[in-house]
């Protein structure tokens, strides 16, 4: 499961545990946003595959964020999910694009539970030879890599390359060790061919606010794990 969740609201411990349980539990990219000083633009800058909203104090101003969402294209069709209080659900007039309502007090356990099966639901995610982090996702079979809607193009040694840091999250591989992974023992073509790939791959899939693979200086790459 994969994708990246943005909680709008009030920053409140409820918000946070959601979060944070999410990134445990899951391969969610999730962050916590104020309302306050909150614009649509900012919305569409973070690339969310999903919106949790969380009016704690003001429910109005969540819906008229809601509206102003859905005149955005980038994010129009975005699922979102509502934190409530369930006494304001007699007087709530909920949009059709509300997708599914949890209420408060969470019980994280049962929101992450939910928010996997509605993610699963209208994505159509299927684990199955795949990997998957953030908005990169790898299938093995079809020998595909998409960076969100986008499907990347690469030679073989990029994919394999890639495939193997991605499958090996936060673990620093020297270049001699990336070269016996991916290009085999008996190749003599010396660690400079690593940094050459690297930067086509990172070309080919990064860009602004994504960045995948890192560099640890004096000693080779990682793929960034979904803590860093």
């Amino acid at each position: 499961m994969v994708g990246t969740i943005l909680i709008i609201g009030d920053q409140n411990k409820q918000g946070s545990e959601l979060r944070d349980a999410l990134k445990k539990e899951t391969h969610f990219v999730a962050h916590v946003i104020s309302k306050n000083g909150l614009s649509p633009s900012l919305v569409v800058e973070k690339e969310p595959d999903l919106l949790v909203m969380n009016p704690k104090t003001s429910y109005m101003e969540i819906m008229d964020l809601y509206y102003a969402l859905k005149k955005e294209p980038q994010v129009q069709d975005v699922p979102i999910v509502l934190l409530m209080d369930e006494s304001e659900m007699k007087n709530a007039d909920l949009p059709s694009g509300i997708q599914e309502v949890l209420y408060r007090p969470l019980r994280i356990a049962e929101a992450v539970a939910r928010i996997q099966l509605l993610f699963k639901r209208l994505h159509k995610v299927d684990n199955k030879n795949l990997i998957q982090r953030g908005k990169l996702v790898i299938d093995v079979a079809k020998y595909e890599v998409r960076v969100g809607d986008r499907k990347i193009d690469l030679t073989f040694t990029e994919f394999e390359l890639l495939k193997f840091l991605c499958g090996n999250p936060g673990t620093v591989f020297t270049r001699e060790v990336l070269l016996n992974k991916v290009w085999g023992y008996e190749y003599y073509g010396g660690t400079r061919t690593v940094d050459v790939h690297i930067r086509r791959l990172r070309s080919k899939i990064e860009g602004k606010n994504l960045q995948f693979i890192e560099t640890v200086r004096n000693i080779g790459y990682k793929f960034a794990s979904d803590e860093d």
